[in-house]
């Protein structure tokens, strides 16, 4: 291993090729974190650097070494482009963007400053007795990922266009750098070379990066490791694919095929999006691994703990077989995109959505595993409503949700070993036999007490008591939105209480004091029964606040009014063989609460 300080003019002004591996992630840095500290850096240098303004100009003062940070780089002995080449262990986005830096200098001195340019120009491409029938060959830097090298070659080629790139980050970066520096060069016309010659000094001599340059002996993925602390941090995710692409090389695979046939699907930007909520929040290709995982050993794995555990899972229960693990990875990566974006799907639409908002990300690799293993589509259907029906009754009852880790755990074993066969009557036979708190199935007279007696906007959130209601308006035979689950999903409805939460006005009188064998007073009773079923419905989004406290009387009349026609409100109004109630009070809430608990148990049924 050698270490050297050096600066842009030494790393860049001989021919070179600095290489990407595939197993590294896209360029990812931002304006806010990097472009601009970088350039505000490099302004301040070349501001130190130009001259004093008068007929004799002074000469600058000597400027103290600006330090950029460390890159790993490990020479490939390769020569396919008559320039030696290395491979980038660590700092690809500090080398990227100074490479785009410098091209946009070049750029914007071109027209302004020609001799400055040509000598830019030598930091960003190699000479032309450097380069072979593969025009890209003439880049000293160079990605691996699909869609970077198509960016960074409009991006560093000036008469390339960029319209069509312009999402890219590699354009934006380049555009950035362009702008700015353009902006700077223009301040003082007469100025110009004097300042094209301070931004060159600036960028090729004044700053300076430490070198690590690896020899054949030194471990590249334990180095690799050790600086991913650095910087913008590589993912569990990149780690693994890290992994997988060294290891190929060790066991003679290809690993640019591997790569190409399997791993590039995690190229597409949907799974950088997030998934999740809260501090729980991260992207889908890192949910993915750590779902995968689990589903591979049927045990848990600590979030931080995932690429460790991925390491040994690989090097031991699934040694030599990269190539199948990288295509299980794809397989299962394909099937987990379709899975989560499956809300429209005709068969199991209604599934995803309401398991997406009860977020039991738990039981996630159960579920992909049926999604991709599971059988027949009525096997898979009525394993998903065991699921969906155990998780909503214990949301309903206000059940911990601390136990159902080591019953996805369970059950994947034996779904597994099974090979998906009865899936549907393993799991709820499962679910049926626990009695346990944290993991019973709760029987219909608990869901019916809870809804009844209890408060459904206790332990669920607005979004989830909307599922529930959502769920009860598609129950009814005469819903228009019956066919349509994923039409009502889109709506915009909110939940609207009845008997209005803030009831203490005139319209909302407590009723009189009567004889009870309950401690329970007027005012608890409408405390705790405010925010039952019973007294809970859907409403366009507008109407809220129309209906807001206003009084019973009016109410109803709006509710008619609704232009979502819900078949909830119908019920609501006319009641089956009851005409519309003259009042709404504490003996109507109970009634639909019970009316509506009987559909609920209905909806997601339980064994007897």
């Amino acid at each position: 291993m050698k270490v050297k300080l050096q600066t842009p003019r030494e790393l860049f002004g001989r021919p070179v090729r600095y290489v990407v591996p595939q197993y590294q992630r896209r360029y990812v840095w931002g304006q806010e974190e990097q472009w601009e500290p970088l350039w505000a850096d490099v302004l301040n240098l070349a501001m130190q650097l130009v001259p004093g303004r008068g007929r004799r100009p002074k000469k600058p003062k000597p400027v103290a070494p600006h330090f950029l940070g460390s890159i790993v780089i490990q020479p490939t002995g390769e020569r396919s482009s008559q320039a030696p080449t290395f491979t980038i262990v660590d700092g690809q986005q500090r080398l990227f963007t100074l490479q785009l830096l410098l091209d946009a200098a070049q750029q914007e001195c071109e027209t302004r400053a020609p001799e400055i340019a040509k000598r830019l120009t030598a930091l960003v491409l190699n000479g032309p007795e450097f380069r072979d029938s593969n025009a890209d060959h003439d880049f000293k830097v160079w990605p691996t990922d699909s869609a970077d090298k198509v960016a960074f070659r409009h991006a560093m080629r000036n008469e390339w266009p960029t319209d069509e790139y312009e999402k890219e980050r590699i354009v934006e970066a380049h555009a950035w750098f362009a702008d700015q520096i353009g902006k700077w060069l223009d301040e003082r016309r007469k100025q110009t070379d004097r300042q094209a010659q301070a931004l060159y000094e600036a960028l090729a001599i004044c700053l300076q990066i430490a070198v690590i340059e690896l020899g054949s002996e030194d471990d590249e993925q334990v180095i690799f490791e050790t600086l991913n602390s650095r910087g913008t941090q590589l993912g569990t995710f990149e780690l693994a694919r890290n992994f997988l692409q060294l290891e190929a090389t060790e066991q003679g695979a290809d690993p640019i095929r591997i790569q190409r046939d399997h791993l590039d699907i995690f190229s597409l930007k949907w799974w950088a999006e997030e998934t999740g909520s809260g501090r729980s929040r991260r992207p889908h290709v890192e949910a993915f691994l750590h779902h995968w995982l689990t589903m591979e050993t049927a045990r848990e794995i600590p979030l931080a703990r995932t690429f460790p555990r991925f390491r040994d899972h690989v090097s031991k229960k699934r040694q030599g077989q990269i190539v199948a693990v990288a295509g299980d990875l794809s397989r299962f990566g394909g099937r987990y995109r379709e899975l989560r974006t499956a809300d429209a799907d005709e068969e199991f639409g209604d599934f995803v959505r309401r398991w997406k908002i009860l977020q039991a990300d738990v039981f996630t690799p159960l579920i992909l595993w049926l999604w991709a293993n599971g059988g027949s589509n009525r096997s898979v259907g009525r394993a998903y409503r065991h699921i969906e029906s155990y998780l909503v009754r214990r949301l309903i009852c206000s059940l911990d949700t601390r136990g159902y880790g080591a019953i996805t755990h369970d059950l994947l074993s034996r779904v597994k070993e099974s090979r998906g066969k009865g899936a549907d009557r393993i799991i709820c036979d499962h679910f049926a036999v626990q009695s346990a708190d944290r993991e019973r199935w709760p029987k219909d007279s608990d869901v019916v007490e809870a809804l009844v007696h209890g408060k459904l906007l206790g332990p669920a959130s607005a979004a989830r008591t909307r599922m529930i209601l959502e769920a009860i308006e598609l129950s009814f035979r005469n819903s228009t939105w019956r066919e349509r689950g994923m039409e009502l999903a889109k709506r915009p409805l909110s939940v609207e209480h009845i008997m209005p939460r803030h009831w203490q006005t005139a319209d909302w009188p407590l009723p009189k004091p009567r004889p009870s064998r309950s401690r329970e007073t007027a005012e608890q009773m409408r405390t705790r029964l405010i925010h039952s079923i019973g007294n809970l419905t859907l409403v366009n989004r507008r109407y809220n606040s129309r209906l807001s406290t206003a009084a019973w009387t009016r109410k109803r009349d709006l509710y008619g009014e609704d232009p979502e026609e819900l078949s909830l409100n119908t019920d609501l109004l006319r009641p089956p063989h009851a005409p519309s109630p003259a009042v709404w009070n504490e003996e109507e809430i109970m009634r639909r609460s019970e009316r509506l608990a009987k559909r609920v148990i209905r909806i997601w049924p339980r064994p007897k």
